[in-house]
Parts: C-alpha cells; sequence; structure tokens
C-alpha cells in the first residue's frame, strides 16, 4: 500500500514538475526574445533583461503552477488508464477514496506554494518592475551606444551618435540637443564617461566645438571651442509611489479596506484554493479508454482550465462593477466549483476505478 502510495504521488509530482518546466521554458524563450528586441531599439538597458525576465516569470508562476498541476494529474492517470494500470492499483485494494487523499498530498503543497507567490512574492515583483518603469520613463538615458548607430535620450531631445569606441573611450562624436532658447550641436575628437561625488553620470567631451543655433530666425550661429565639456546623462528622478493594488502589500490590503483592494486581497487568496480544486476535478476528468491513449484529455483539461480562469475574471469585474453583492465577494464561483466537484465525486466514486 504504502509503496503504490509513493509510486503513485511520484508519478504525479514529476508529470506536474515537467508540464511546469515546459511551460516555464516557453514563457522564459517568449519573454526573451521580446525583451532583446526591445533592448536592441533602446528602450531599457541591457542589464536589467536577467531581472526582468525572473519578474515576468514570478508574476505568472501563480497561473502556470495550478494548470501544471491540473494536467499532470490527467497525464498521470491518463497514463495509468492506457497502460491498464488502473485495474491493478483497484485489485491492490486502494479505492477512489484512497486516490483522493494520494492527490491531496501533491495538491496542497502546492497550494501552499501559490499562496506564498500570490500573497507575498508576486505582488513585490510586481512592485520592483513598477519601479523600474518609473525610473526609465523618468531619467533622461544615453546608455548602450553602439558605433555606428544614432542613440536618442529617453525624452528625445538628445541624439547621440560615436564613430568608434575603443578602450572604453569614444571616438568622432557628434552630440545634438534641444532645449531652452538654443539647439546646441556639438562635435568632438574623443569622450568617456565619468561621475562625480554624488554618482550622478557625465559623458566628457574633449577637444571640441559647440555650434549653437538661435531663434527666433535660426540663421545665427554662435560656435565655442573647447578643450573639455560635460553632459550630464540623468536628471533627478521623482519619488515612486505605487497607486497600483496589484503592487501593494497583502498586509497594506487589509488595511485599506476598499472595493478594489478588496478585489485585490480576495484573487490573491482564491488563487490557492482553485489550485487545490483544480487538483481533485482532473482526477474525474483524467479517465480515458485505453485506445485512446494518456494525452485524450488534455485538450479537455485545458479548456476547462481556462473557462475556469476566464470566469475568476468575469466575476472579479461584476465584483468591482458593483453588481455582486459584497457578502458574495468573489468566492461564489469557487464555491460551485466545490459542489460540482463533490457531486461528480458522490456520483462517480464507485465507478472511476473499475475503468479500464
Amino acid at each position: 500500500m504504502k509503496i503504490l502510495q509513493k509510486y503513485l504521488i511520484s508519478e504525479i509530482t514529476k508529470t506536474s514538475i515537467a508540464v511546469l518546466a515546459i511551460f516555464l521554458v516557453i514563457l522564459t524563450a517568449n519573454t526573451m526574445l521580446r525583451l532583446i528586441e526591445e533592448t536592441s531599439v533602446g528602450n531599457f538597458p541591457t542589464y536589467l533583461l536577467f531581472p526582468l525576465i525572473m519578474i515576468k516569470i514570478t508574476q505568472y508562476s501563480i497561473y502556470l503552477i495550478p494548470i501544471s498541476l491540473f494536467l499532470g494529474v490527467i497525464l498521470s492517470f491518463g497514463r495509468f488508464y492506457s497502460g491498464n494500470e488502473m485495474a491493478v492499483i483497484n485489485s491492490s485494494g486502494i479505492s477512489a477514496y484512497d486516490i483522493s487523499g494520494i492527490i491531496a498530498k501533491v495538491v496542497f503543497p502546492a497550494a501552499l506554494i501559490v499562496a506564498l507567490f500570490s500573497l507575498y512574492i508576486t505582488p513585490s515583483a510586481t512592485q520592483y518592475r513598477y519601479k523600474i518603469e518609473h525610473k526609465l520613463s523618468s531619467e533622461e538615458r544615453i546608455e548602450e551606444i553602439n558605433p555606428g548607430r544614432f542613440t536618442s535620450s529617453q525624452s528625445g531631445s538628445a541624439t547621440f551618435f560615436v564613430e568608434n569606441i575603443n578602450n572604453n573611450t569614444l571616438e568622432k562624436i557628434f552630440f545634438s540637443s534641444s532645449g531652452g532658447r538654443a539647439e546646441a550641436i556639438e562635435n568632438s575628437s574623443t569622450a568617456r564617461y565619468i561621475k562625480d561625488k554624488d554618482n550622478r553620470r557625465y559623458i566628457l567631451l574633449r577637444d571640441g566645438v559647440i555650434s549653437e543655433i538661435i531663434p527666433p530666425d535660426y540663421t545665427t550661429t554662435r560656435k565655442t571651442s573647447y578643450r573639455e565639456h560635460g553632459v550630464q546623462l540623468g536628471q533627478a528622478i521623482p519619488e515612486f509611489i505605487n497607486t497600483k493594488y496589484d503592487a501593494i502589500s497583502t498586509l497594506t490590503l487589509l488595511s485599506i479596506g476598499d472595493r478594489e483592494s478588496n478585489a485585490e486581497l480576495q484573487s490573491r487568496l482564491l488563487l490557492p484554493i482553485a489550485t487545490v480544486l483544480l487538483g481533485f476535478i482532473a482526477f474525474p476528468v483524467s479517465y480515458s479508454s485505453p485506445r485512446k491513449g494518456r494525452y485524450a484529455k488534455v485538450f479537455l483539461g485545458s479548456l476547462i482550465y481556462f473557462s475556469y480562469l476566464i470566469m475568476m475574471s468575469i466575476v472579479e469585474k461584476l465584483y468591482l462593477l458593483g453588481t455582486t453583492p459584497p457578502i458574495f465577494g468573489m468566492w461564489w464561483l469557487h464555491f460551485l466549483m466545490l459542489i460540482l466537484i463533490l457531486y461528480v465525486y458522490a456520483n462517480d466514486m464507485k465507478t472511476i476505478p473499475n475503468r479500464t
């Protein structure tokens, strides 16, 4: 009994982890390709590539873990049915109730992991992402300069071109900026990056000429030669103030108490519960005849999962619009799901183990 129990737990766990790994590889590859494209056009520096990928994985883990567990149970028992192993399991004295207990030993730890992500890790990662976006949208950046290419600052007020980079020294530089009462065009022979005592970044241009085009007629040009001239690459960044509920900590949400914060709080709490419900409904869904194989119910399982996910989103929108009474909140969908599971188990528990 114990050996068979360990075998079932091992198969469900290994299959679920394998499914999760596949989803993570697909998510990581897709995110990396998109971010590399964004980096190539200068939307953000390359050193943020890995943090942004990790943030994306963290944010999607609360959805990938439940579907991986759900499909893991379906695929595991689908293989047992297709290989006639369920007949052996049934003959060993393991009832359907024993199988549901075995599933619980996998489902509840998975739900705890989802709860950890949903309540703590994901909100922190989301807030970090918003901080990065705030910084990138607020600062003036001329970074990741590539020889032979024009690079613009974040606001578009400055353009930089360098012909060559040799040992961290920029050679044959063109720099134009607009703002104030004049437009300036600079040409210098060399330049390098420096920082002042306040850690502000500059490009120190050497042996160059500044040409200023002065309005209103834009025909008068004033030229100034210089030996060294510094251009600041960053401005003071305003303090980040988070106003988005998905990035607020769970403890803070508890103290706010309005409808939006309650909706976000319930969403975080209900994801682990949905993980448990999906894990248990996967067992009766997994049945297939040996002729159809272990993958026969993957499409049906995916349809059930995404329908459930869409319904959760609709229920949240209804709650936010005030259509749903506060006493019901967003819990009623999961309560109906629980009733459905109990109904299925009550009617099918005696026949599921005998299906071969």
